[in-house]
């Protein structure tokens, strides 16, 4: 694993979010709330990326969903921009303009 650790780049990503507040059947399930999660060597990890949209009432999409501010698109992109290069990066999300590297490689 030493020797590859730094070749190898694992992503996990979910499009099934959770709601922060209970809906009419008690549960929390087709909310937006997500998490990706970027795995390797190269990562400079210990944090979380992106903007965070808080979990007051008033920060909370129709009062009970986690706001979506984060486009997958862009950590996606740095994945594969880190990994292929960013002229391979460009060509992936076809009408996607990439804003400014999150940071997430060292």
């Amino acid at each position: 694993m030493a020797q590859t650790q730094d070749r190898l780049i694992v992503v996990v990503v979910t499009e099934f979010g959770r709601r922060l507040r209970s809906n009419r059947s008690n549960g929390t399930d087709h909310g937006r709330g997500s998490v990706m999660m970027v795995l390797s060597g190269k990562v400079a990890g210990g944090r979380i990326y992106g903007r965070w949209p808080g979990l007051k009432s008033e920060q909370l999409e129709e009062g009970v969903d986690l706001a979506v501010v984060n486009d997958y698109r862009q950590s996606l992109s740095e994945v594969i921009g880190h990994w292929r290069g960013p002229a391979y990066a460009s060509g992936v999300f076809p009408g996607f303009t990439s804003a400014a590297n999150l940071g997430l490689f060292v």
